[in-house]
């Protein structure tokens, strides 16, 4: 079911004390990402010391009525490999605007790009004791293996002890629908 009243898009930096703010608010089921990763995601630009200033991720967000009602964060894997597998650093709606037809459309919008930038292979991170796995599994993404939390300072240190489901999704076919 697409909604007609929704609308998705790429962020602006005038989205961005929304973005921050939720993710706030949902600090406990995303965990954190400086404001500077999401500036970085709407204007393609790094700051700060980097070995690259090139950021290959995107933020998206999605309206209800003309109300942000949520956002996605996403990177898309290294244009170059062979293996190039993508990744949701973070999706959410608002408490009050929930519904998994909302985060489908999300979450549809950001494979069909993927997809057509030649991300095929996508990938996420949910903690166990989220009720988010529900959306996961209904989503089609299969738990492919866990690990420990991470620090937004060093993504390869595992530093927590909170466990981290790993999700895959290779079939953006499915997706179409939504394009």
């Amino acid at each position: 079911m697409q909604l007609l009243d929704d609308y998705v898009r790429f962020a602006i930096l005038g989205d961005l004390p929304y973005v921050v703010d939720l993710s706030k608010k949902e600090s406990k089921a995303l965990g954190f990402i400086p404001k500077m990763a999401y500036e970085s995601a709407i204007t393609g630009i790094k700051k700060g010391k980097r070995w690259s200033n090139v950021c290959n991720d995107r933020l998206a967000v999605i309206e209800n009525n003309g109300d942000l009602v949520g956002f996605c964060l996403a990177s898309f894997g290294n244009p170059n490999s062979k293996d190039r597998r993508g990744k949701i650093a973070q999706i959410c709606i608002q408490e009050d605007a929930r519904q998994i037809e909302r985060g489908k459309h999300l979450l549809s919008k950001i494979i069909i790009y993927a997809s057509k930038i030649g991300c095929l292979n996508m990938g996420c991170g949910c903690a166990e004791d989220l009720e988010s796995n529900i959306f996961w599994k209904a989503m089609g993404w299969k738990k492919v293996s866990n690990r420990k939390g991470i620090s937004c300072k060093n993504t390869w240190l595992e530093t927590s002890k909170r466990i981290i489901n790993i999700y895959h999704y290779d079939n953006p076919m499915q997706y179409r629908l939504f394009d």
